[in-house]
C-alpha cells in the first residue's frame, strides 16, 4: 500500500511462471521415474527367473538325450550280436550242406539235421526290419534315426531351443538392469533439479532429467519387443 492505495499484485514473468511448472511437475517425475524404475527392476527379475528355467529344462533335455542315445547304442549293440550270431549260423548251415551234398548217405544225413538245427538257431535271431537295407545287410544309422524319432515323438530330446531362450533371457535381463540404472539417474536429475536455486542449473537439470527419462522409456519398449 502506497499513500493509503493498494499497489496492483505483480504478474509473474513467463520464465517465472516456467519454473512454477517445473517445480510443480518435477515431484511427479520422480515419482513417475521411481515407479517406472521398479518395474524394471520386476522385470529384471522375471527375465531372470525364466532364464534360470530354460537352463533347467535345457539340462533336462540335455540328459534325456543322452540317456536316450545310451538306450539307443544298446539296442544297436544288440542288433549286432543278432546279425552276427545269425549270419554265422547260416555260414555254417550252408557249408554243412556243401558238405553233406558230396558225402556217404549215413554222414549226409547227420550233416544234413545239423545243418538244419543251425539253420533254425539262426531264425531265432529275428532282426529288426528297420535295421536291414533292403540287401539284407545291416542300417545301424537307420535304426538309429527311426528310435530316435520314436523316443523324440515321447519327450523333449534337444536343448538347443531352451539354451537359446535361456541365452536371449540372460541378455534381457542384463538390458534391463542397465535401463534400471537410467531410471535412476533421471530421477537423481529431477532431485538436483527441485534443490538447485540457479535457474540455468535447474534448467540444464530438468532437460537432462527429460531426456533422460525419454531415452529410457524408449530403450525400455525396445528391450520387451526384442
Amino acid at each position: 500500500m502506497v499513500d493509503g492505495r493498494a499497489t496492483p499484485a505483480q504478474v509473474p514473468s513467463p520464465a517465472e511462471r516456467a519454473a512454477a511448472r517445473r517445480r510443480v511437475l518435477i515431484p511427479v517425475l520422480i515419482a513417475l521415474t521411481s515407479v517406472l524404475g521398479a518395474v524394471g527392476t520386476w522385470r529384471t527379475s522375471n527375465a531372470s527367473g525364466s532364464a534360470a528355467g530354460a537352463e533347467r529344462r535345457a539340462f533336462a533335455d540335455t540328459v534325456a538325450a543322452e540317456q536316450q542315445r545310451a538306450a539307443i547304442e544298446t539296442v544297436i549293440g544288440s542288433i549286432e550280436f543278432a546279425f552276427a550270431r545269425r549270419s554265422a549260423l547260416q555260414q555254417s548251415a550252408a557249408s554243412l550242406r556243401s558238405d553233406a551234398a558230396t558225402a556217404e548217405p549215413e554222414e549226409a544225413a547227420r550233416l544234413t539235421a545239423l545243418a538244419a538245427a543251425q539253420e533254425a538257431a539262426a531264425a531265432a535271431y529275428v532282426i529288426d526290419a528297420d535295421a536291414l537295407h533292403p540287401d539284407g545287410s545291416l542300417d545301424l544309422e537307420g535304426k538309429r534315426e527311426v528310435e530316435w524319432g520314436l523316443a523324440a515323438d515321447l519327450q523333449d530330446l534337444d536343448p538347443g531351443p531352451e539354451m537359446d531362450r535361456a541365452a536371449d533371457l540372460r541378455a534381457k535381463s542384463q538390458r534391463l538392469v542397465g535401463l534400471t540404472a537410467f531410471f535412476i539417474a533421471a530421477a537423481l536429475f529431477f532431485t538436483l533439479a527441485q534443490v538447485s536455486r540457479n535457474r540455468r542449473v535447474e534448467i540444464l537439470y530438468w532437460t537432462g532429467g527429460l531426456a533422460v527419462l525419454a531415452a529410457s522409456v524408449v530403450l525400455a519398449m525396445v528391450v520387451e519387443v526384442l
